[in-house]
């Protein structure tokens, strides 16, 4: 009983922390390098040396665990296609809405991959949804790609501040948010990859 409170208590401590940072990170971004949350700050950086940790964490269980590699890849391919989304700017400099092609190769390479092996794909994919770490990936996913999306919509912050509307606060909420989910989805990533228990598979 002891060692689960103190394992809850630890959770939550580290939870607050990452939201501390997210905060700390866009006062950065405002208040230091007075450039908002643009293309080039530090809330961007850091949300994609993120995604490049968590798709790294995946891509070496693939290799790391050969019976999961196929569901591994998938996880971190997915978060890689993420990577290159938020690179969008990067990409522009090539060709405008170039980023698609890039992310639309990432993805067939692992889902052809994922075909292939089907028995690892379900069984890594398994093993992770099985995982305690996967609610704070699921947690995560929603902040990013459903609540920050809603919350950060033009339509909200123009009714809320009316005519005084400014768009760096919508995009640092929106920014925030983000920020915060996307530490969620390290944390389980890094939570899977310390696992001491053994794995259940379906």
């Amino acid at each position: 009983m002891k060692h689960t409170l103190l394992k809850h208590l630890l959770n939550f401590i580290v939870l607050a922390l990452g939201a501390v940072f997210t905060a700390l990170v866009i006062w950065l971004d405002v208040a230091v390098f007075k450039d908002g949350v643009q293309e080039i700050s530090a809330t961007e950086i850091l949300q994609e040396l993120t995604l490049l940790a968590i798709s790294a964490l995946f891509f070496l269980q693939a290799k790391k665990h050969p019976a999961l590699r196929g569901g591994m890849i998938l996880i971190g391919g997915f978060f890689f296609c993420m990577l290159i989304r938020e690179l969008d700017a990067l990409f522009d400099q090539i060709h405008y809405g170039s980023w698609v092609y890039f992310a639309s190769l990432i993805a067939v390479y692992c889902i052809v991959w994922a075909c292939i092996t089907p028995k690892t794909s379900l069984r890594g994919l398994s093993a992770f949804l099985a995982h305690p770490a996967c609610h704070y990936m699921v947690c995560g996913l929603v902040l990013i790609l459903v609540f920050s999306r809603v919350f950060g919509m033009n339509l909200i912050w123009k009714a809320v501040m009316q005519g005084d509307y400014v768009r760096e606060v919508k995009n640092i909420v929106e920014e925030g948010t983000e920020m915060m989910g996307y530490l969620l989805c390290l944390g389980s990533a890094i939570a899977f990859w310390k696992r001491s228990e053994p794995l259940k598979t379906l």
